[in-house]
C-alpha cells in the first residue's frame, strides 16, 4: 500500500515538473499565434526550444500511470523549430527595410537545419521557398525546388498547424493525393505538398495577346464586381471604391478576355441589389462558366461566417443587413461555374476573428484577399484619381500578363510581388494573401 501511495506521488510530481516545463511555454506560443501576436509567439517556442529542443513528429505520451496513458494534445506533433520560423516568417510581413531581411534570413537558417536533418515537411519546404523569394535569393531557391523535386515521395514528416492562419492551412489541406478539401487531411497528415511559388514571368504565354488592342473574349467568362463607396457603418466608407470597381471593369475587358455583356458591376449596392446582380448574371451561364467576383467594400466575420456589408448595413454585426459570403459563392455553384473571388475589405480583427477566415467545404472556388488578417486598405494615385493598392496592382499584372487564360494561382503571386515591392504606390506595407484554393488546381485559368 505503502509503494503505490509512493509510486502516486512520484507519477504526480514529474507530471507537474512536466507541466512547467515546455509545455507551458509551448501553449502560449500557440495563445499568441491565435491572438496573430507573432513576435511574443516566436519567443515563446523559442523557449520551448531551450527546454525540449528537438521537433517531433510523433505523438508525446503524457507522464502518468502506466494503465492511464494519455497523449499530450491528443497526439498533436511537437513543432517549436518549425512555429518560431513561421512566425517569424509572418512578423517579417509587418517589418521593413535591414530589420526585415535579418529576419528573414534568420527564418531560412531556422527552417534549412530542419530539412537538414531529414524533417521533410511540405509546409517546411514551402516556406523556406517564400523567404528566399523575399530574400530574392534565387539560386538557392532553384537548389530548393530541385530538392523539394527529390523528396515528393518522402514528405512524411508532421507538423503542428495550430495556431497557422486558415489559408495557410488550406494551401496544404487542399493539396493531399486526392486533391479533395471536402475531406482536408486531420492535422499534420501526409499527401502531396502544395506546388512552391513560381518565379516571377520573365516571358509571354502562349495565352497572351499583342500588346495594342483588346485580349480576345471568352465567351464562358462573366464578372460580378461590386464597389461600395458609402456605408452607414461609422468610419467605414471607402471614398475610391467606385473608382476601383472601374477600374477592375475595365482592365477585364481589355486585358483579360471578359466580355462587356458577361459583367454584371453594381455601385453602393444594398443587400438585395447585391443578390439581385448576383442571380441575374448567374441566369445567362449555361453552365460550367468560370465567375470572377470582385467586391471592395467593408466585410465581416460573425460567428465564424463571412458577411459583405451592403451599404445599408448600419452595424457590422447585423448580419440580416449583410450578404453571406456563402450564400453569393451558391448563386453560382448552381451552375457548376468556377468561382474566383478578389476581396478588397480591411480585416480587423475581432474576439480572434476576421473577413476571409471562413473556407468553404464545397465549390470549386479560389479566394483571395487584399491584406493580411489585421490589416487595412491603402490607397495610391492612378490616371488623377484615388485607387486602392490591391486594385491598382490587380490592373497592372493585368496589363502585364494580357491573357484570357491567367492561371490563378501564378497571377496571385504575380500580384503579391507588386504590392510587396511598393512597385504600384503602396510602399510594401499592404500584403494581400494568395488565392486559397477549393476544389480547384492552381493552374486553373481564369
Amino acid at each position: 500500500m505503502r509503494r503505490a501511495w509512493i509510486g502516486l506521488v512520484v507519477a504526480a510530481a514529474c507530471a507537474s515538473s512536466f507541466g512547467q516545463s515546455w509545455v507551458g511555454v509551448y501553449e502560449k506560443g500557440l495563445q499568441e499565434m491565435r491572438s496573430r501576436q507573432w513576435v511574443p509567439a516566436r519567443t515563446a517556442f523559442k523557449q520551448a526550444v531551450a527546454l525540449r529542443m528537438e521537433d517531433s513528429s510523433n505523438p508525446t505520451t503524457l507522464p502518468g500511470s502506466i494503465t492511464d496513458r494519455r497523449q499530450w494534445r491528443n497526439g498533436a506533433a511537437y513543432s517549436p523549430n518549425f512555429l518560431a520560423a513561421y512566425a517569424g516568417y509572418k512578423a517579417s510581413l509587418e517589418a521593413s527595410g535591414d530589420a526585415r531581411t535579418a529576419l528573414l534570413n534568420e527564418i531560412a537558417a531556422e527552417l534549412e537545419a530542419l530539412l537538414a536533418k531529414n524533417q521533410l515537411s511540405s509546409e517546411s519546404f514551402f516556406f523556406l521557398n517564400r523567404a528566399y523569394g523575399d530574400l530574392g535569393a534565387t539560386e538557392k531557391r532553384a537548389a530548393l525546388d530541385q530538392k523539394f523535386a527529390e523528396s515528393k515521395d518522402k514528405l512524411t514528416w508532421r507538423v503542428d498547424r495550430e495556431g497557422m492562419l486558415p489559408e495557410d492551412v488550406a494551401n496544404f489541406a487542399t493539396a493531399g493525393s486526392a486533391g479533395n478539401p471536402q475531406n482536408p487531411p486531420t492535422q499534420g497528415t501526409g499527401g502531396q505538398p502544395p506546388l512552391l511559388p513560381p518565379p516571377p514571368i520573365q516571358q509571354q504565354t502562349p495565352t497572351q495577346a499583342p500588346v495594342a488592342g483588346r485580349v480576345p473574349v471568352v465567351p464562358t467568362k462573366f464578372a460580378l464586381i461590386i464597389g461600395n463607396s458609402e456605408s452607414k457603418i461609422a468610419n467605414q466608407g471607402l471614398p475610391f471604391a467606385n473608382d476601383d470597381a472601374q477600374l477592375v471593369r475595365e482592365t477585364l475587358v481589355t486585358n483579360a478576355g471578359y466580355d462587356e455583356k458577361n459583367i454584371e458591376l453594381v455601385l453602393n449596392a444594398t443587400k438585395d441589389q447585391i443578390l439581385a446582380s448576383a442571380k441575374a448574371l448567374s441566369d445567362r451561364m449555361e453552365g460550367k462558366a468560370t465567375v470572377l467576383v470582385y467586391f471592395v467594400g467593408v466585410g465581416a466575420n460573425l460567428d465564424g461566417k463571412d458577411f459583405l456589408a451592403g451599404v445599408d448595413t448600419e452595424m457590422a454585426t447585423d448580419a440580416n443587413s449583410m450578404v453571406a459570403k456563402i450564400d453569393l459563392y451558391k448563386t453560382f455553384m448552381a451552375k457548376e461555374a468556377n468561382i474566383v473571388a478578389l476581396f478588397q475589405t480591411a480585416r480587423p480583427i475581432n474576439r480572434g476573428r476576421y473577413f476571409g477566415a471562413e473556407v468553404p467545404l464545397f465549390g470549386k472556388i479560389a479566394q483571395m484577399q487584399a491584406t493580411i488578417p489585421g490589416g487595412n486598405l491603402l490607397s495610391t494615385v492612378r490616371g488623377g484619381k484615388t485607387v486602392g493598392v490591391f486594385a491598382d496592382a490587380l490592373a497592372n499584372v493585368m496589363g502585364d500578363m494580357r491573357s484570357n487564360q491567367n492561371p490563378i494561382m501564378e497571377f496571385g503571386w504575380q500580384v503579391f510581388y507588386k504590392m510587396r515591392g511598393g512597385t504600384n504606390g503602396g510602399g510594401g506595407l499592404q500584403t494581400p494573401t494568395l488565392p486559397v484554393m477549393i476544389q480547384l488546381a492552381d493552374t486553373t485559368p481564369f
